[in-house]
């Protein structure tokens, strides 16, 4: 009866949130932008885990309540649980509604970001007029009360105490599922707004995904980011910048021999200088480095995956405190390559041989001008030689590159990552074997396109996410870690050169749009390198590590504690810049 019971309540709330898919899709559709009507069919299928790991939630309490009637003669069940469905019900029909209706003025799905309206629901209900908001409660009424009847109804009235309390042990395997549901199952990722994310029509993502699960997640990632770091005058503030952030188109120097070229974006995993910047680890890297247009004076923005592909691709600079993707209410606004590439004619592409959903960052992807997003999930699993994912080698293939042209075609390398199993062995230090193997998958990759037709109009641009501590004991707040190469290739390269000028890999997009005569005004964070003014400006990086950055000049570098507020060497002039720096870089993310 107990496991009856149960399995009926789990049934009944997938119901109900399948239903609010198909209820969100039909109330929306004019918003659906072209969408096939497969694809909004198929929302109900991937948004499947998501509502299974908020079902699981819900289930808690009641598995709760019947592992105790076990221990009472006569137990009320419906009785008891009667107070939670009557809370459950009004809240998920109020998130369901609420969802659905603002979704047409806002185009965004409801999170808890939006929950600082509940305390002013007139601000709240500032888009509806008065007939609509009067419908809304009564629809949000009808909604609870059939819930609550639903529930009511796969609930039995009474349970008896049963004759052997070894009839409870079903409990265990029921609580290890209903984990593993919460958890979104076995995979390095936990559940989170990504596992939604399967189509380039943003309007089938943001139906599959349950609002109920996405206001829950990111309630736990709200921080009022424009508080952080706010302690001085904005024009105290603009002051200390200086122009060392204005836009500026110009060119000094014009690397390409087209401003239309296909291009290839290589994120190398971990690959900073000090692992990689010997012909012994990377022959292949330096190889091209004689080739093309090298910078050699640039520096990772931050110290992990999730944070450096939103420096990459986004121009953005590092939160010490934070990381975007985890954000979706602020990612889904980042300025990006991809979406300036869309906007003049590129089909945009990028691969990831790992779990594209750990660290929401299909979300980010998709939500940032990526139309094909792939991940590990769409290779074979016998290709699976780790736990992050497929080698490098399956990646960096030629079906990587797009059919349409022009064409931005992106792909994240994980083999040079722990727990560093490749299949070679080159190196007797396993990690730089790691990074020796993903350099030999280049090295293939690019000279079969250099082979080909595809070369000559072809420019392939190699970037790490971050680096990694290349000396035992190193922290990764380390400014030698951070050092990283970035080098530009292929047949639209007017001529091999390098480029000393100090940059950050989040000058990619400004540098690169730039140089393609395509607006960059919109990226508040990314230089443009080669303008013409840049060398007479401040010329900075910064890399942030949590909780502290580092400021590289052309004299030295400075570290800042963000927790201390203090700056070493001790440099008041510097220490005012990293603090402007930083109230401008919090406030300007919070307003996105």
């Amino acid at each position: 009866m107990r496991i009856k019971a149960l399995l009926r309540l789990f049934v009944t709330f997938i119901l109900m949130f399948v239903t609010q898919k198909v209820v969100f899709m039909l109330f929306n559709m004019s918003m659906a932008d072209g969408a096939p009507f497969l694809s909004c069919m198929a929302s109900l299928w991937h948004g499947l885990r998501l509502d299974i790991a908020t079902t699981c939630y819900l289930l808690l309490l009641p598995t709760l309540v019947l592992l105790i009637s076990y221990f009472l003669k006569r137990f009320p069940l419906r009785k008891v649980l009667m107070p939670y469905y009557i809370l459950v019900a009004i809240v998920l029909s109020l998130i369901f509604v609420a969802d659905t209706i603002l979704y047409s003025f806002w185009g965004a799905k409801l999170d808890a970001n939006d929950l600082i309206y509940a305390a002013k629901p007139k601000d709240m209900l500032a888009s509806l007029p008065v007939w609509a908001t009067i419908l809304a409660f009564l629809v949000i009424g009808l909604i609870a009360f059939h819930y609550y009847r639903r529930l009511r109804h796969a609930t039995p009235k009474d349970l008896d105490k049963p004759h052997h309390l070894w009839n409870c042990l079903w409990v265990i395997p029921a609580v290890a599922a209903m984990f593993l549901g919460m958890r979104g199952g076995l995979t390095e990722s936990t559940a989170n707004p990504s596992y939604a994310y399967f189509s380039p029509h943003p309007f089938c993502n943001h139906a599959a995904l349950n609002p109920a699960f996405n206001i829950f997640h990111s309630l736990f990632k709200v921080q009022d980011l424009s508080k952080e770091f706010n302690n001085m005058p904005e024009s105290e503030v603009d002051a200390l910048l200086g122009d060392a952030y204005e836009p500026d188109s110009t060119l000094a120097d014009s690397l390409l021999n087209t401003t239309r070229p296909n291009i290839l974006l290589v994120i190398w995993e971990g690959a900073g200088l000090g692992m990689v910047g010997t012909d012994s680890v990377a022959p292949n890297l330096h190889r091209y480095i004689k080739e093309g247009v090298y910078f050699s004076n640039c520096y990772a923005n931050s110290y992990r995956t999730d944070r450096g592909i939103v420096s990459v691709l986004s121009g953005w600079l590092g939160l010490p405190t934070t990381t975007l993707v985890k954000r979706p209410d602020l990612c889904r606004k980042l300025p990006s390559i991809a979406n300036s590439l869309r906007d003049v004619g590129y089909t945009t592409k990028i691969v990831y041989g790992g779990d594209i959903d750990f660290t929401n960052m299909r979300m980010y992807l998709s939500e940032t001008g990526f139309t094909s997003v792939t991940g590990g999930d769409a290779f074979p699993s016998s290709l699976y030689s780790s736990a992050w994912g497929v080698p490098d080698e399956h990646v960096l293939q030629p079906n990587l590159l797009p059919q349409e042209e022009p064409f931005f075609a992106a792909a994240l390398t994980l083999s040079s990552h722990e727990p560093w199993e490749v299949p070679m062995h080159k190196l007797d230090n396993y990690k730089r074997n790691a990074f020796a193997y993903t350099d030999s998958c280049l090295g293939a990759f690019l000279d079969g396109l250099k082979a080909s037709d595809q070369w000559k109009n072809m420019l392939v641009i190699i970037v790490p996410d971050h680096g990694i501590p290349f000396v035992e004991g190193q922290p990764t707040s380390d400014i030698a870690v951070a050092r990283i190469p970035m080098l530009w290739t292929g047949g639209a390269i007017r001529e091999a050169k390098t480029i000393e000028h100090l940059c950050s890999q989040s000058d990619l997009a400004a540098t690169l749009l730039c140089q393609m005569g395509i607006s960059a005004n919109g990226f508040p964070f990314s230089r443009n390198v080669l303008g013409t003014r840049y060398l007479e400006r401040h010329q900075f990086a910064m890399h942030s590590d949590k909780n502290c950055l580092n400021l590289v000049l052309p004299e030295g570098c400075w570290h800042y504690d963000c927790i201390s507020r203090t700056l070493q060497p001790a440099d008041s002039n510097n220490a005012l810049f990293v603090e402007a720096l930083l109230q401008r870089l919090y406030k300007t993310t919070a307003t996105l």
